[in-house]
């Protein structure tokens, strides 16, 4: 990575590290399988939790360089905050596995803009 891009480069791939095992957190809790898992509502107050730091840090990797996935990262966090209520209510109220799989899906499927961006920033190592 070129050094004068270090400081930014450790910025996000500390949030993208956050932000996945907040993912891992939530997808954890899905009721599949014989383990009994922790219930969906606390994976998402987690996923929200560090969702909600990250935005407020997220300014701390923004380069030229890779604007276009920063923005595409920024929008990711905020379209998953946005459906983490309505996936709260359905988890909450509903005992069909395939609507609080759909719901979760909404949370975690924006998410995917991290990889894209670890991409980005990979292509710039030399």
């Amino acid at each position: 990575m070129p050094e004068r891009l270090l400081p930014a480069w450790e910025a996000f791939h500390t949030q993208a590290e956050r932000v996945e095992a907040a993912r891992r957190g939530l997808l954890s809790c899905l009721p599949v399988g014989r383990v009994d898992p922790a219930p969906v509502p606390v994976g998402l107050e987690l996923l929200r939790d560090e969702l909600t730091d990250v935005a407020a840090q997220l300014h701390r990797w923004r380069t030229e360089e890779v604007d276009d996935t920063w923005r595409g990262c920024r929008e990711a966090v905020a379209e998953s905050l946005r459906a983490v209520d309505h996936a709260h209510r359905t988890a909450t109220t509903t005992t069909e596995l395939e609507e609080v799989l759909g719901a979760v899906g909404a949370v975690v499927e924006p998410l995917d803009a991290w990889a894209d961006a670890e991409r980005r920033w990979l292509r710039l190592r030399r």
